[in-house]
C-alpha cells in the first residue's frame, strides 16, 4: 500500500501505458492571438486561443470572413504560419490582400468534399500550423452525398458527418494549431424562429469558444449613403477565459474593414480617457469637434494615438 497521494501520483506518472501528466505541466499552456482591437480583445480575454477551437457563426454579410482574415493577419505579424480550407468556393486573393493577409505565405485548399477538407485539416495540424480557418462548416458535404443524385437527401446527413469527423479531428490540436471554424445559421421550422447552425449540435459542444457575429446597426455618411454598420461579436460559450455572454461592437467599413481608430477612441470614452459633450470631444485638453474631428486630431498626431492606445489597453 502507498504512504503517499505523492508516491501515487509518481508511480502513475512512470508508467508509459499512460498518457498522463501533471496539471500543471507545461503542455496545457496554450497561447493566443490577437484580434488587435481592444474591445474584441477584451472580449476574448487576449485573443484566440491556440490548441483549441473557435466557431465564429452568423447570418449572411455580417463580416465573419473578415474577422476570420484579422486572426490570420495578426498571426502572420508574430511570424506565424496560416492556412485557409476554402469548402465554399470565396478565396479572393485581391480582397484579403486588402485586408493586410499575406496571401503569398497563406496556404489555401478547396477540398471537393468533406473528407478531404477534414483530412487538410488534419495534416496541417500535425504540421504544427498557427492558425487554420475553415471555411466553412455549411460547406462541408461528405463523399457519399457529393456522389448521388441531387435530389438525394437524406435525414441529418451534415450534422452526422461533422458528429463523426470532429472528435478524431480535436486531438490533433495539442500540436499547437487554432482552429477558427465559421458557420451560417438557418431558421428552424415551427412555431419560434430559431438560428441553427447547419452541422448539427455537435460542433457546439466540441467548439472551446462560440462567438456569434452579427450586425447592430448601419453607419452612414453626410449623403446619408450606408458606408458601413457596427458589427456585434457575442461570446456565447467559452472553456478558456474571456467575458461569457458579454459581446463587443466594433464600426465595420466596406472600404476599409473594422475602423481601428474609431474602436479606440470608443474606448477612450468608455474608460474616460475622452471626454465627450454633445459634438465636442476632448483629449488631454485638446478639442475637435465631431467624430470626424477627433479622428483627424489623431491622424495629424499620431504621439497622442500611440498614448491613447496605451491608456486604452
Amino acid at each position: 500500500m502507498k504512504n503517499s497521494a505523492e508516491e501515487v501520483i509518481e508511480d502513475l506518472l512512470k508508467s508509459t501505458k499512460l498518457n498522463i501528466h501533471r496539471g500543471s505541466d507545461d503542455s496545457f499552456l496554450y497561447g493566443r492571438i490577437p484580434f488587435g482591437i481592444p474591445a474584441l480583445d477584451g472580449l476574448t480575454g487576449g485573443g484566440i486561443p491556440k490548441k483549441r477551437m473557435t466557431i465564429l457563426y452568423g447570418p449572411t454579410n455580417v463580416g465573419k470572413s473578415y474577422l476570420a482574415s484579422q486572426i490570420v493577419v495578426n498571426a502572420q505579424k508574430e511570424g506565424g504560419t496560416a492556412a485557409w480550407i476554402d469548402t465554399e468556393l470565396s478565396w479572393d486573393s485581391d480582397w484579403y490582400r486588402k485586408c493586410g493577409v499575406d496571401v503569398d505565405n497563406t496556404l489555401v485548399s478547396q477540398p471537393v468534399n468533406g473528407e478531404e477538407a477534414m483530412d487538410t485539416v488534419r495534416e496541417l495540424m500535425q504540421m504544427g500550423i498557427d492558425v487554420i480557418i475553415l471555411d466553412s462548416i455549411a460547406g462541408l458535404v461528405p463523399t457519399a452525398v457529393v456522389e448521388e443524385e441531387f435530389s438525394y437527401n437524406p435525414m441529418a446527413w451534415q450534422a452526422r458527418f461533422v458528429n463523426s469527423a470532429l472528435p478524431k479531428l480535436l486531438p490533433n490540436l495539442k500540436k499547437g494549431s487554432a482552429l477558427v471554424a465559421i458557420n451560417q445559421v438557418r431558421s428552424s421550422i415551427g412555431p419560434v424562429a430559431l438560428d441553427n447552425m447547419p452541422g448539427g449540435l455537435a460542433q457546439s459542444f466540441f467548439a472551446h469558444f462560440l462567438l456569434q457575429v452579427r450586425r447592430k446597426g448601419w453607419i452612414e455618411d453626410k449623403d446619408k449613403a450606408k458606408v458601413g454598420f457596427d458589427m456585434e461579436i457575442r461570446l456565447r460559450k467559452t472553456k478558456v477565459g474571456g467575458d461569457n455572454w458579454e459581446s463587443a461592437v466594433v464600426p465595420f467599413r466596406v472600404e476599409g474593414g473594422i475602423d481601428v481608430m474609431e474602436s479606440f477612441i470608443r474606448e477612450g470614452i468608455q474608460k474616460k480617457i475622452i471626454s465627450q459633450a454633445g459634438p465636442w470631444y476632448n483629449y488631454k485638453g485638446e478639442k475637435a469637434m465631431g467624430l470626424n474631428g477627433i479622428k483627424t486630431f489623431f491622424v495629424d498626431n499620431p504621439d497622442h494615438f500611440k498614448q491613447l492606445k496605451e491608456e486604452v489597453i
